[in-house]
């Protein structure tokens, strides 16, 4: 029987939900600060062209085929 080794109180789960919210928070402000100092050394030209291609490619990946309809 596989049972866990350790059973979790609900101030633990908030503890991790608090945690894993701090972690998106710092995530999140890294790239925009990435974001701003890439569009800062490259220019907003390239960075919109860019954008825009991962965008295209990202869509004709996800777009169902005509033949599957």
């Amino acid at each position: 029987m596989n049972l866990p080794e350790r059973t979790y109180t609900k101030k633990d789960l908030q503890n991790a939900e608090t945690k894993g919210q701090i972690v998106g928070w710092l995530q999140g402000g890294g790239v925009v600060v990435g974001g701003w100092l890439v569009v800062g050394v490259i220019g907003w030209i390239p960075t919109v062209l860019v954008l825009g291609g991962i965008g295209y490619v990202g869509y004709r990946l996800l777009k169902p085929s005509s033949k599957e309809q």
